[in-house]
């Protein structure tokens, strides 16, 4: 049977079971080392407010020494690794309570108590650490031995209900799992032990999880080891404990026919006629869809009391035991003493009968659907969306041509991680080839058993990379690449959701909308549609580059001329002005004569953060912008070279924006330079992503054999195709050069030849020669106006005197600007020597349109020109 038809309502059932999941998002941390905000879990539950909203724990990788009680509502924990999160205590049955004076008994031994309605736990490990094989290895006369040897890990206490464990590990010897009372749910779990180690008087539903029986060295031969289930139902209680799609598995050692599957548990109760075994305890075990090994042999037989305390037995038949469709060498459907349920019966063995019409979320129920649209102004459709959850289930589908998803999230375990990739390039992740443009969402709020909303944008981006940048991962696409998702700050969620809805409330009040009324870039109904779908239009969105990785990394987002909209804080804040993205985009579409700069950091855009650094691209914009018609639109990325600025998607983002009689200015070579791969750590990296060859001194394009993508020429010449097939004018720039003496020290004046590369010692080049000589080549053969900014630039620093230099390239006083208290360079005690600042730029900008002026191929744009 399919376990998701198993989940399904039956035919009679008449209750409504949608319904909104809790935000699966911590919101405190504990971590041995102190890193959280608590070093012990019941600290952290302690600390949990008193206004019984859920409250999220995520539990760091450590070993917990914790005896937990949870008498709150809505605890929730969430472990960093099942196996590598332990919550643990070492206390039997028989051993000494100091606290108490007396022995801790069978419910005192256990590890993690829960006494409150709605709890759940997820991806870590609850055990008893007792040495049970220790203790019995012991001679029976030593003192130190244990005669009651029940070692509980988890008990559900008595005012719980409504109790949900996923990818967790149960581990004990005997008596591992006690449930006293409620409805509790394990799904995708393990639990282990001996003698009875499932057991008690509540129902327990445990779907696809390994249930593990341990090998023990003191039985007689031939004697079982153990029993999995040992259930006390109360007679007027219609299911106990039931096992489906489950495998029962073994330990090394554990023979064939060691294990019975269950045995009834008449408890002593005290009744007004006395203390005996509870007659009403007729106890159910079902086991259905499961695969057995050969250690199982049936059903077994349990002793009791009477009322004169003599034994008495309780045997199989008497009891609510039964079996259906299991496999493996442990089932056996033809023995007449292992029961199997009739179809008719079977009928009833719904999730919702089984929990009395509870339905539990950690596991996303059989109707439980995901729909949503990808909006972008890039991206190509059909896209794959892959959705990824919690504990490491993914599901991969196909959007419609109009970006449109809808598909089951059956099975799965909120927050959902959904990525969508155009597949127009090799992957999201790597820039050494063409990159696809890709989105990301973090759902959160997931509806179970109905409908959740899950668009994708460039603005779900931008909380995805917020989300991760918390946990310490470099960018969306890195989380989109794990295992599994990880556990994420609800803060972080929450904070960066408000900047966005913050920064759009007026956009929405101009569409005649409520901006309070779920207005985010994931969950927004079809109402916001609209606004989503302008406002996405509006921006440049795309990842950044991980320089010690080379891999994709943190979301940008830049209006149409590429002005950074967002700051530089780990939850960007939006910087924007009302309506500048609109009239950003009229302008760049309405300017007759639009200047289009491709190149480096020495040109980009900055955010405001760190101010007074400057590109001679912003600074030229502000100067000549909006100037007699003329628009510049400044693309130059920082960090990027001429390939990677290709291979990153940059170029593509320009090619809705262009139109003929364009300018299109081209400035790389800075990151070019980097083909060192001798250089420890980052020369590999660099050469893989980053490094295009000079020209060879006669001229001719270097590369290795079948790569001539690792060409300067050939590179830049795909501008130039560029502008060619838009009808464009390029115009190509030398690099501006760097404040370095021919000592190669900070300083001025500058050496006269920059941006050259020569043969080292560890022959980490595999060719070298001038990069200026290369543009000015490729400028000379394709007939192509050239501004020789290098020339330029360096005259202009070789007329200041003594430290004047430090006010045009980047060299700032600390204390003027905090931002810079932390970086490595660009202070007045060390200089960055490739950067600018504010003066310097502006004054690179002016050389930048005198040169424009002395140059006659390009006349008609000097016209335009202050």
């Amino acid at each position: 049977m399919n376990k998701h038809l198993a989940r399904g309502l039956s035919a009679s059932a008449l209750f409504c079971i949608y319904s909104a999941t809790a935000l699966p998002l911590y919101d405190v941390t504990v971590a041995t080392d102190g890193s959280g905000d608590f070093r012990s879990v019941q600290e952290a539950i302690n600390h949990a407010p008193d206004n019984q909203q859920p409250y999220v724990i995520y539990i760091r990788n450590g070993i917990y020494q914790e005896k937990l009680e949870v008498k709150r509502s809505n605890i929730h924990l969430i472990g960093e690794d099942r196996d590598k999160t332990v919550i643990t205590a070492t206390t039997a049955n028989g051993t000494f309570n100091p606290e108490k004076g007396k022995k801790f008994g069978t419910t005192g031994s256990r590890t993690v108590n829960i006494d409150a309605p709605d709890f759940s736990a997820q991806s870590l490990t609850i055990e008893n650490g007792f040495d049970y094989p220790a203790n019995q290895a012991k001679a029976k006369d030593d003192p130190t031995r244990v005669k009651n040897t029940q070692a509980v890990a988890l008990l559900i206490s008595n005012k719980a209900d409504r109790v949900q464990f996923k990818d967790v590990n149960l581990k004990s010897y005997q008596d591992t799992f006690y449930t006293k009372a409620g409805r509790t749910y394990i799904d995708d779990s393990r639990i282990m032990g001996t003698v009875d180690f499932i057991f008690g008087h509540g129902t327990a539903l445990f779907e696809d999880s390994d249930i593990v029986a341990r090998y023990r060295s003191d039985v007689k031969p031939g004697a079982p080891l153990g029993y999995i289930s040992a259930p006390s139902t109360n007679i007027k209680k219609p299911f106990g404990l039931v096992f489906k799609d489950c495998r029962l598995s073994k330990e090394d050692k554990v023979p064939a026919h060691s294990y019975g599957l269950g045995r009834p548990w008449h408890p002593t109760t005290r009744f007004a006629d006395g203390r005996y075994a509870d007659p009403n305890a007729v106890g159910h075990s079902a086991f259905i869809n499961c695969q057995m090994d050969d250690h199982i042999y049936g059903w077994d037989k349990m002793s009791g009391k009477d009322i004169n305390k003599n034994k008495i037995w309780f045997y199989p038949e008497d009891s609510r035991f039964w079996e259906f469709h299991n496999t493996g060498p442990g089932a056996n459907a033809r023995d007449i003493k292992r029961p199997q349920l009739s179809a008719e019966q079977l009928m009833h063995y719904t999730n919702q009968e089984i929990l009395s019409g509870w339905s539990p979320d950690i596991t996303l129920g059989a109707k439980s659907t995901i729909r949503g649209e990808v909006v972008h102004a890039s991206m190509r459709f059909p896209a794959v969306i892959t959705i990824k959850d919690s504990v490491g289930k993914t599901f991969v589908i196909n959007t419609d041509k109009k970006g449109r998803y809808h598909t089951s999230i059956a099975g799965m375990t909120a927050p959902l991680l959904v990525s969508a990739d155009d597949q127009s390039g090799a992957s999201c992740l790597k820039s050494n080839q063409y990159r696809s443009i890709c989105s990301s969402a973090i759902v959160a709020e997931v509806t179970n058993n109905g409908v959740t909303t899950a668009n994708i944008n460039p603005f779900s981006d931008l909380v995805v990379s917020s989300l991760a940048a918390n946990e310490g991962i470099k960018g969306p696409q890195l989380l989109v690449e794990n295992k599994k998702l990880p556990p994420l700050s609800h803060k972080i969620w929450t904070e960066a959701n408000q900047h966005f809805s913050d920064a759009f409330k007026n956009v929405i009040k101009q569409h005649g909308l409520n901006p309070e009324q779920n207005w985010n870039p994931v969950s927004y109904s079809k109402a916001y549609a609209p606004v989503m779908r302008e406002i996405a239009s509006q921006v440049i969105h795309n990842r950044g580059y991980d320089t010690k990785t080379g891999l994709a990394s943190k979301t940008y987002l830049t209006d149409l001329e590429f002005r950074p909209i967002i700051n530089l804080e780990k939850v960007p804040s939006y910087l924007l002005q009302d309506n500048q993205l609109a009239e950003t985009q009229k302008v760049v579409r309405e300017a007759k004569k639009r200047i289009f700069i491709v190149g480096d950091s020495t040109a980009s855009n900055y955010e405001p953060d760190v101010y007074p650094r400057m590109g001679w691209g912003q600074a030229f914009d502000q100067l000549v912008s909006d100037h007699q018609d003329i628009q510049v639109v400044n693309a130059a990325r920082s960090g990027r070279s001429s390939r990677d600025y290709i291979n990153g998607r940059w170029l593509s983002h320009l090619e809705p924006l262009v139109k003929p009689g364009d300018y299109l200015f081209i400035q790389f070579s800075h990151n070019d330079e980097k083909c060192n791969g001798a250089k420890k750590k980052r020369g590999p990296i660099d050469v893989a992503n980053l490094c295009t060859y000079p020209n060879d001194k006669q001229g001719h394009p270097q590369y290795p054999e079948n790569h001539q993508e690792m060409s300067l020429q050939y590179t830049l010449e795909k501008y130039l195709s560029f502008a060619e097939h838009h009808k464009m004018h390029p115009v190509m720039l030398t690099s501006v050069p760097r404040a370095k003496t021919v000592k190669n020290k900070p300083g001025v004046p500058v050496r006269p030849v920059q941006h050259t590369t020569k043969q080292n010692k560890l022959h980490g080049y595999q060719f070298f020669g001038s990069y200026t000589q290369t543009v000015k080549d490729t400028a000379a053969k394709h007939h192509v106006p050239l501004l020789d900014m290098q020339s330029r630039v360096m005259e202009m620093a070789n007329k200041t005197t003594g430290d004047e230099w430090k006010h045009l390239w980047l060299a700032v006083d600390p204390e003027k600007y905090p931002f810079y208290k932390t970086r490595s360079s660009g202070t007045l005690q060390k200089p960055d020597t490739t950067h600018f600042q504010e003066q310097g730029a502006r004054k690179i900008a002016k050389l930048v349109v005198k040169e424009i002026k002395q140059t006659d191929a390009l006349n008609q744009l000097s016209t335009y020109l202050p």
